[in-house]
């Protein structure tokens, strides 16, 4: 296992039985058996460790919508396939999402905020591709506050998965938000949000250029050891640098990433980037 992953995956255990800010990096060490300074090499600090946490689960949403939105799937299904992916990731990781929507202190710290609040704009672009693609026939005028009432539902039904007890219909419970939107898609006239609203949220990107992206590489070669995923970024890597590979040998390459959960959303990023 990545050390980083050990750290990563014993921490958010602590923080789900104690509490983020109750929980101490000696304590981490500790469950995770290695020395301070081991855990130094991977985190300068345990906001940096939440970092990697909230990348680890906001990237994995992004990375699975974008596939959602880039697919061959009717145009009809794109808002149900994303609610069934965001409903799917919240209910396989509840103890995680429960930990950050729940403990108000991280909202305190400035970076953490502004790490939640990129991906969340991320996510509103993704969406904002969605409403224009499923419901073509909405008013200009009224697309930014749809976008708004997709992710608002979105977030508002996400709690149901941490309330022990009761079972969930994904398929009804998307189907019924699909309705709700679609309605409001078609007859709401009144808009609250404007153009600019759009314009902020579409000037978030996660596109590097190649060298940028041969730097991104290098460091995820530093940090992976499972040897499938090393060796598909290092032969990635390599291509970029000096082109060598099919266009076959390329998409096999990526497809490696896209199948293992810690490494999707580097695929997305390569596929993002211009190579040129």
């Amino acid at each position: 296992m990545v050390k980083k992953q050990l750290i990563m995956e014993n921490a958010l255990q602590l923080f789900a039985e104690q509490g983020i800010e109750a929980t101490s990096i000696q304590q981490i060490t500790d469950k995770c058996g290695i020395s301070k300074g081991a855990f130094y090499l991977s985190f300068k600090s345990k906001d940096e460790l939440i970092f990697a946490l909230i990348d680890y689960f906001m990237s994995e949403i992004v990375a699975d919508i974008e596939q959602v939105v880039n697919s061959k799937r009717p145009d009809s299904l794109l808002l149900y396939d994303y609610y069934h992916h965001t409903f799917s990731t919240f209910k396989k990781h509840a103890h995680f999402a429960r930990l950050f929507m729940k403990e108000s202190q991280i909202t305190f710290n400035e970076k953490i905020f502004e790490k939640i609040e990129f991906y969340n704009k991320l996510l509103n672009r993704l969406v904002h591709r969605i409403v224009v693609k499923q419901f073509a026939n909405t008013p200009e005028h009224m697309v930014p506050d749809v976008v708004f009432i997709i992710q608002s539902f979105a977030r508002s039904y996400c709690e149901l998965f941490f309330q022990g007890g009761i079972e969930i219909d994904l398929e009804t419970l998307c189907n019924s938000l699909l309705e709700k939107v679609s309605i409001i898609a078609e007859h709401a006239k009144i808009p609250f949000f404007d153009a600019e609203w759009l314009q902020a949220i579409n000037a978030t990107s996660i596109k590097m250029d190649k060298a940028e992206l041969i730097v991104f590489l290098n460091k995820k070669l530093e940090e992976i050891d499972d040897d499938l995923i090393h060796e598909s970024i290092e032969l990635l890597r390599n291509h970029l640098i000096a082109p060598s590979l099919s266009p076959a040998v390329e998409q096999g390459l990526l497809k490696n990433l896209r199948d293992n959960s810690h490494s999707k959303w580097i695929a997305s990023i390569y596929e993002a980037c211009d190579k040129s």
